[in-house]
C-alpha cells in the first residue's frame, strides 16, 4: 500500500473510532440495578383480572375466519437475536443482543458484519435494532439502537449497573462485511430501544424506564416527566437534528425529541401500513402487557394508570385503570404475554389475514393475530402453539410470506406459508 492510501485508510479509521464517540453520554436518574429477585417478589399469575374500559380490550374471542399455514426454516444458528429486518433485495439482518450483526441470504446462509462500536456494552443490554433506511438500496444507511456505559458508570459496580441506549447510524460497506462511520445521533436515556422510520423519514425510538424486581413503578416517575427521555417514545431527524414540529419544542425544562410520554417496557415497533401511526408493544410488570397506537403529544399514563400489579402483587396507584387525560391502550393481556415484535399483515398470500396485526409472544410462546377493526381488536387467535418456543419478532416479507424470528440460543427465522 503506498502512503497516499496508507493516510486515507487511517484517516477512515479515526473517524469511525471517534464518531461513535462524539457525543457525551450521561445517564437520567434511575433505580438501582437489582442482583436478584428480592424476598416475596414474583412474576407468577395472581389471578388479577382489571375490569377493560370496553369489550374487548382484553381476551377477545377467536375469529370466524382462521388460515392453514405450513411453517418452513429459513435459517438458524442465531443467538440472543432481539430484532430483524428485511432487506429490499430478500435478504435480513438481525441483532443479536451479545453484540453482533448477522446477515441473513436468501439461501439461509448467515454471516457476520464487522464494526461496531467498541463502547457497545453487551453485558449491560446489549444490541436491539439494525433498521434499514428506506432508501437503503441507494445510500445502504442502518440505525441502530445498543446499549453503552454512561460517563459516569461505577466500573466497581459492574456488571450491575445498568447500560444506556443510544441511536447511531452507520453505514453497510460495499462488501456487506462491515459497518462503517458509525455516529451517534441520541441518547436515549433508558435501558432498552427500538427504532423506525415513520413515512415522513423521521425516526421513532422507544425509551424503557428502568424496571424489573425491587423496583416499585410508583416510586419512579420519569415516564410522565419531560426532563428526562425514559419511558417515552422520541423523535428525531435522520441526522439527529430535532424536528420543529414535536410537540414538546419550545416548553421550558422538556426534551425536545420527546413524542409521546408515559411507556413502561416497549420492546415491539410497526408502521401502520394506511395510517401511518407507530404501533407498539409494552411489558406491564406483573400482568397488563400492552398494545398502544402512538399519538403525538399524547400521555400512556405509566405509571399513573394501568392494568397490572407491581412484582410484589401489590396495586400500581390503587390499581387506576383511567384518568382523563391519559390513553387507554388498544388492547392488554393479564396475566403476561411478555409481547415483543409486531407487525401488520398486508399481503395476497393469506387473504383471511389482511390488515391484522401479528404479535410475537415470549411468555406463552406462540405468534399471536389480532384481527382489528380500526383501532379496535374483535377477535384474537394464537399460532405456533405446537413449536413450544419463544418468539421474539415478525415480519411481513415481499414474497406475502411471514416471517418469524425465535429467541434464544439456536434462534431460527421461520415463514409461514399457505398450507397445501
Amino acid at each position: 500500500m503506498n502512503r497516499k492510501l496508507m493516510m486515507a485508510a487511517l484517516a477512515c479509521f479515526l473517524m469511525q473510532a471517534t464518531t461513535s464517540q462524539a457525543q457525551a453520554i450521561k445517564s437520567a436518574p434511575r433505580p438501582p440495578a437489582q442482583a436478584g429477585i428480592p424476598a416475596g417478589e414474583s412474576a407468577a399469575p395472581d389471578g388479577y383480572a382489571p375490569i377493560p374500559a370496553w369489550l374487548g380490550q382484553t381476551r377477545a374471542p377467536r375469529p370466524a375466519k382462521t388460515a392453514d399455514y405450513s411453517v418452513e426454516t429459513v435459517a438458524e444458528g442465531l443467538t440472543g437475536a432481539f430484532s430483524f429486518n428485511l432487506l429490499p433485495d430478500g435478504r435480513m439482518i438481525a441483532a443479536e443482543r451479545t453484540g453482533h450483526i448477522k446477515l441473513i441470504g436468501k439461501d439461509g446462509k448467515i454471516s457476520e458484519v464487522e464494526g461496531l462500536p467498541a463502547n457497545l456494552w453487551a453485558k449491560g443490554q446489549g444490541l436491539y435494532e439494525v433498521r434499514p433506511d428506506k432508501d437503503f438500496a441507494k445510500n445502504r444507511t442502518l440505525y441502530l439502537a445498543y446499549t453503552v456505559l454512561p460517563d459516569d458508570a461505577n466500573q466497581e459496580a459492574l456488571p450491575k449497573t445498568p447500560g444506556v441506549v443510544v441511536v447511531s447510524s452507520a453505514k453497510l460497506s460495499a462488501d456487506d462485511k462491515r459497518i462503517e462511520g458509525v455516529k451517534i445521533l441520541l441518547n436515549a436515556e433508558g435501558t432498552t430501544g427500538r427504532v423506525i422510520q415513520a413515512p415522513d423519514g423521521t425516526l421513532l425510538v422507544t425509551s424503557t424506564v428502568p424496571t424489573g424486581y425491587g423496583i416499585n413503578a410508583g416510586d419512579w416517575m420519569q415516564p410522565q416527566a419531560l426532563d428526562n427521555n425514559m419511558g417515552k417514545v422520541l423523535r428525531i431527524n435522520a441526522d439527529g437534528s430535532i424536528p420543529k414540529d414535536n410537540p414538546f419544542v419550545g416548553r421550558a425544562g422538556a426534551h425536545p425529541e420527546i413524542y409521546a410520554i408515559g411507556f413502561r417496557d416497549m420492546q415491539g415497533v410497526a408502521i401502520h401500513p394506511k395510517t401511518g401511526k407507530l404501533w407498539t408493544t409494552e411489558h406491564g410488570p406483573r400482568g397488563g402487557d400492552e398494545i398502544n397506537a402512538v399519538e403525538k403529544g399524547k400521555n400512556y399514563g405509566f405509571p399513573v394508570i394501568g392494568y397490572g400489579h407491581d412484582y410484589t402483587g401489590k396495586p400500581i396507584n390503587n390499581d387506576k385503570t383511567f384518568q382523563d387525560g391519559m390513553e387507554q391502550p388498544v388492547y392488554f393481556w393479564t396475566p403476561d404475554i411478555a409481547p415483543a415484535g409486531i407487525a401488520f399483515y398486508s399481503g395476497k398470500l393469506f387473504p383471511a389475514w389482511q390488515g391484522d396485526l401479528f404479535v410475537a409472544e415470549l411468555a406463552g410462546k406462540t405468534l399471536v393475530r389480532l384481527v382489528l377493526d380500526g383501532e379496535r381488536v374483535v377477535a384474537e387467535e394464537r399460532l405456533l402453539t405446537d413449536l413450544n418456543v419463544r418468539i421474539r419478532g415478525v415480519n411481513e416479507g415481499a414474497d406475502g410470506a411471514l416471517y418469524v424470528l425465535t429467541d434464544g440460543a439456536g434462534g431460527k427465522i421461520l415463514r409461514l406459508v399457505p398450507k397445501h
